[in-house]
């Protein structure tokens, strides 16, 4: 039972005017007509306030006699929670719930809501043990709380339903003191992961040293946990690779053990395993490693890579390939926009962006690129040439796309360049009249606009005044047969 002070929500005082503000402050959220029940307790309290700031002597001497009258279960469930040694035991839960069935039916139920109070108070409380008091006594079940916040109750009964985040046997062995911050630390850790996500990072780059237990279950919390803030732990890599050797065909093991090889910082080492977790089981989250690992070790191919995950995506209910025109989405142009503005790609990476953001003209990419004349032919730049006739929906060199399949071929290929070369091929057809195709020149193409925009503009023009005249005109004879 809640006593006066909890229901004001004050700290016991002595100062009337503090109750009478604690009274009225609470007042209209306990009206008489809509709660009755919630007036009266409110009522009482600010009465029994009243009196012990009269006689505080008196409050003290009910705390002793309440003590007293306390009944022996609930003093036995508060020894129980208060021992180093059985408070995380569910053997002894079980001995006490065996103590509680030797008292009749109704002081079971009197007992029922003061035994759940004193959980809900408990600092460092085992919920895993906490729901077999829970199943005896069918808290779930009732709604008759007796004065209880049921907010609090309900949020109490979920959490109990979803259990301690790891095992509390594991800690035993060390010191109490330690205990005690271990549960409350990652108590706090998944409330804030289950309810206040964004604000996980922040949480997890408190400074302070922190114990983990060995727990299993808790290890792949943490896996989760972190991955899904983008954090590295290099204590978390053995735990995924020893999850992969037990499940070698789950996806979640191969993922979290990639993810944390990721976040931890690992460049070249990590791409085979990354490749092949990708090309085996396609997801969003597969490909957003892939993108991440290119953009942090090879900036240049990211855009290409884009088009790549861009087209493996476009696939009807059947699994067939839908026509594809890259860079469509507004997906695939916002990551380009994003790594554009990153400041890590090179003056060509940078020219090829720029060129699909540009009103996607043929000549724009060929007139802005580095070196246009005197660059030497490189893998990275007949990726580029060939992707940007692929956006275009034009057709590339066959040199070009040659040089590419000769390197995908003897194995000289970057692993990203390979990705990109085979959906490039897949997507370019050549034709024998393309072979010899030069690159558009600038100045001719826009003389060709100019020219062919001028008799555009003079016949708009006529066609607009014909339009005026004709309209003018039989304005004119409306008017003058209703005059």
């Amino acid at each position: 039972m809640k006593t006066c002070w909890q229901i004001l929500e004050i700290e016991s005082t002595t100062q009337i005017d503090i109750i009478r503000q604690a009274y009225l402050a609470r007042l209209p959220l306990c009206h008489p007509e809509t709660d009755p029940q919630g007036f009266k307790a409110l009522r009482q309290a600010y009465e029994e306030a009243l009196r012990l700031a009269v006689n505080p002597v008196e409050e003290a001497d009910d705390e002793e006699k309440d003590a007293a009258a306390e009944h022996e279960i609930l003093r036995a469930f508060r020894t129980l929670l208060d021992s180093e040694s059985d408070r995380f035991q569910p053997s002894a839960w079980q001995k006490f719930i065996q103590q509680l069935n030797t008292w009749n039916m109704e002081d079971v139920d009197q007992l029922r809501w003061p035994l759940c109070a004193i959980a809900i108070e408990a600092r460092y409380l085992s919920l895993n043990c906490a729901s077999l008091l829970a199943e005896r006594l069918n808290w779930h079940s009732f709604n008759d709380s007796e004065g209880m916040d049921e907010e609090e109750r309900e949020a109490f009964l979920e959490a109990i339903q979803a259990g301690d985040c790891f095992d509390f046997l594991s800690l035993l062995e060390y010191p109490v003191a330690l205990q005690n911050q271990t549960v409350e630390y990652y108590f706090a850790l998944e409330r804030c992961c289950r309810y206040h996500p964004d604000y996980v990072t922040a949480f997890l780059a408190m400074d302070g040293p922190w114990f983990i237990p060995d727990d299993a279950k808790l290890h792949r919390k943490l896996l989760r946990w972190y991955s899904s803030v983008q954090t590295g732990m290099a204590e978390l890599i053995p735990v995924a690779q020893q999850w992969q050797t037990e499940e070698p065909e789950s996806e979640d093991a191969r993922y979290y053990q990639c993810a944390q090889r990721l976040y931890c910082g690992e460049g070249e080492s990590l791409l085979a395993d990354l490749y092949a977790y990708w090309e085996s089981y396609p997801s969003t989250q597969a490909d957003n490693l892939l993108l991440q690992w290119s953009k942090r070790h090879c900036p240049d191919y990211f855009a290409l890579l884009v088009m790549v995950i861009e087209a493996r995506s476009m696939v009807d209910a059947q699994g067939k390939p839908l026509k594809y025109v890259p860079g469509e989405s507004a997906r695939t142009r916002l990551l380009w926009a994003e790594i554009l503005h990153s400041g890590k790609l090179s003056p060509l990476g940078q020219s090829f962006i720029e060129s699909l953001f540009f009103k996607r003209k043929a000549w724009a990419w060929w007139k802005s690129r580095v070196g246009s004349e005197t660059e030497e032919d490189s893998p990275l730049l007949d990726l580029y040439r060939v992707a940007e006739q692929v956006v275009l929906e034009a057709f590339p060199k066959q040199e070009m796309l040659a040089r590419l399949n000769t390197r995908l071929e003897g194995g000289d290929a970057h692993p990203l360049e390979a990705i990109i070369t085979r959906m490039l091929l897949t997507k370019v057809k050549l034709e024998p009249e393309d072979e010899n195709v030069d690159e558009p020149t600038p100045e001719n193409h826009e003389e060709k606009n100019d020219e062919d925009e001028k008799p555009q503009s003079i016949t708009s023009i006529i066609k607009i005044s014909l339009t005026v005249l004709v309209i003018g005109y039989a304005l004119g004879k409306i008017a003058m047969v209703f005059s």
